[in-house]
């Protein structure tokens, strides 16, 4: 993690944020009157002639001001986990905080949650060598005093069985309660796995999908810049 402590660090990106500005600008103007998102955003895409990259950092960064409100309001403060159960989409942050680590873009989006773009075309052969990112994640976990911290992953991912045995030599390594495991239907109980207010279970993720499904979300990336004092590229 040297150098991340650095204010100076220059998170790639940045070089896009003046190119993209505009259309971000025009497509937030037209939602607003209750267009669909992505033909707005193809729209204006097709007007400005983004590249396909630059078109998902838009569909990443640009949310619907109907699902903005509800959003922000799940979000639990980085101190805010002591004694609770957390629930980890595996892949989700690990992936995003080796992003981070690795100096890519992280973007602010509007829903208030950081997300990067880094790993959309290749996902699944991009699980490996983040045990920095792992450890990052543990640390930050020992640290805040969860109840238990749970990890979930898609069983389809290749070497998913091979990671959750690793995390799970980890998490004793760290001292933290808790568990890792695949699950064919890992988005259903990401989903379900905090549904019940008698679970106390915060679920960490920045899949708006599941956000919208659960009552409360832990932004972990988000947190992990504010302690290191990163600022993310903002569009607006």
């Amino acid at each position: 993690m040297r150098g991340l402590h650095d204010n100076s660090v220059d998170f790639s990106g940045l070089y896009l944020k003046e190119k993209l500005l505009k259309p971000a600008r025009d497509i937030r103007s037209i939602l607003r009157w209750g267009y669909p998102k992505f033909a707005t955003i193809r729209f204006v895409a097709d007007h400005f002639q983004l590249s396909v990259e630059e078109r998902h950092i838009l569909t990443r960064v640009i949310i619907p001001p109907d699902r903005v409100i509800s959003r922000i309001n799940k979000k639990v403060a980085c101190k805010g986990i002591k004694d609770r159960n957390l629930l980890l989409d595996g892949y989700n942050v690990l992936l995003s905080v080796d992003s981070l680590l690795k100096k890519e873009p992280m973007w602010f989006c509007d829903d208030g949650y950081i997300r990067d773009t880094r790993y959309y075309f290749s996902k699944a052969k991009q699980a490996e060598d983040i045990e920095e990112a792992l450890d990052t994640i543990l640390k930050f976990i020992s640290e805040a005093g969860p109840k238990s911290a749970v990890f979930l992953f898609d069983a389809q991912i290749s070497k998913s069985g091979e990671l959750t045995g690793f995390i799970r030599r980890k998490l004793k390594e760290y001292g933290i309660s808790g568990e890792a495991k695949t699950s064919k239907t890992a988005d259903f109980e990401l989903k379900t796995g905090s549904g019940n207010p008698e679970n106390n279970a915060i679920v960490a993720t920045s899949d708006g999908i599941v956000i919208d499904s659960v009552l409360q979300v832990l932004d972990i990336p988000a947190c992990l810049m504010e302690k290191m004092g990163i600022e993310p590229v903002r569009l607006y």
